[in-house]
């Protein structure tokens, strides 16, 4: 069964014109006036000069609705506040004060985490803080124990834009992967620079780089052990932006890679590889939001160990590799209505449709698997301590033995 025209089909239907009304960050409409003071407050972690980096305007310029819609959104797009909000007071002289509240939320966590979907699970361990020193970084080191996906730990670290040129940012990471299916232990150490001169808003020809090395050896005792290693690069480029806001989105994303892999011993063959990704978000009311997602993928790597691989985090009803080839496709699309939203608790509800496919031999239709499921679920989220959170799913798809998902 093909449920890509039933995925575009609601698309359309909720896509009517008139129908989504709603806004995620609004400002209600004033007349341009200068700021001749900005006032932070209630950020008690991340530093002043991070948040007043990532405004549209400085003290002393004037202000514009659109100005401040857009470093609003661009404040709650950190995804380290759990409130940010905004107010005019005026001074016995006539100046205008601009104040910002942007609430902190707590960013140091341990990693604790963990899917079930009968009858196996996994369990992730480490720690990571998403705002180190006040300072928007990024640290993480976290490992995975599991016995239906891989075993594997890394390390990566984010230096974000406010600390850089323009809106330069950097990555870099290092992960080691034991995976069960063929049996192979995988290393891959990368760096990532998104392109300085990359606009949120406004569309600029401003390419981002990803580059490092890839090393796939066999693990066990195979009748034919191999040994390769790759040097790859990618570049990609997006139209669009998505803007967070807590647990609700809106905005629409493009994003296409190109990349390719040169291998490093004698004998491996080089890979070209392609994707595109596309996602849009729409509030219909302020509690109710349509979301649709889509994505390719393509390689022309023979090699097994450099294929995606799709799991139940993915689309639910499989187990991790069911769905692996050289040439896939993943979309979903849904209802999320929220049925609380405070500093301390949020819930949301969500009723979806996903739909994914693999072509396990390039140009062969008849190797094509294809898996969908459609369910409800339901989602809990701390927004002053967003690394607590809780996803429970239940689905209909042809594995009716995976009806349930658990993620922590």
């Amino acid at each position: 069964m093909n449920f890509k025209p039933l995925l575009f089909l609601l698309a359309i239907v909720l896509l009517m014109p008139g129908l989504l009304v709603a806004q995620l960050v609004r400002v209600q409409d004033f007349t341009p006036r200068i700021a001749d003071t900005i006032v932070l407050e209630r950020n008690w972690r991340t530093r002043s000069r991070i948040i007043l980096s990532e405004l549209e305007f400085q003290k002393g310029d004037t202000v514009t609705t659109e100005s401040l819609s857009v470093s609003l959104k661009k404040i709650w797009n950190m995804q380290n506040f759990a409130i940010v909000d905004y107010r005019w007071d005026s001074l016995p002289d006539g100046r205008s004060v601009l104040h910002i509240a942007a609430r902190d939320a707590f960013m140091i966590a341990p990693v604790i985490a963990g899917r079930l979907q009968a009858p196996f699970g996994s369990i992730r361990l480490g720690i990571a803080d998403r705002n180190f020193l006040g300072r928007n970084i990024r640290l993480e080191l976290r490992g995975q124990l599991s016995s239906m996906e891989p075993l594997f730990w890394e390390v990566r670290t984010t230096i974000p834009r406010q600390l850089l040129w323009k809106n330069m940012v950097i990555g870099a990471g290092f992960r080691r992967e034991d995976v069960g299916d063929p049996w192979f232990i995988s290393d891959r150490g990368y760096v990532t620079i998104t392109n300085p001169f990359h606009k949120d808003y406004e569309f600029s020809l401003s390419p981002d780089l990803e580059t490092g090395f890839i090393r796939h050896q066999s693990s066990r005792d195979l009748a034919e052990p191999f040994s390769r290693g790759f040097w790859y690069f990618r570049l990609g480029e997006s139209i669009g932006t998505v803007t967070h806001r807590r647990h609700q989105e809106e905005g629409f994303n493009v994003t296409g890679m190109l990349g390719a892999g040169i291998g490093l011993n004698n004998g491996t063959m080089n890979y070209l590889e392609g994707s595109i990704r596309a996602e849009y978000h729409q509030l219909i009311n302020s509690k109710l939001q349509f979301s649709a997602r889509w994505e390719g993928r393509y390689t022309s790597t023979v090699y097994e160990s450099l294929w995606t691989r799709y799991g139940p985090g993915n689309i639910r009803g499989i187990e991790y590799g069911d769905l692996s080839g050289p040439l896939m496709q993943l979309a979903s699309t849904g209802l999320y209505y929220t049925w609380l939203n405070c500093d301390y608790l949020a819930m949301e509800q969500s009723v979806f449709v996903q739909y994914a496919a693999a072509m396990v031999n390039a140009g062969d239709w008849s190797s094509v698997k294809r898996h969908y499921a459609i369910g409800t679920g339901f989602q809990f989220t701390i927004p002053m301590y967003p690394a607590a959170s809780l996803l429970l799913t239940f689905s209909f798809n042809p594995n009716r033995k995976n009806w349930f998902y658990l993620e922590l």
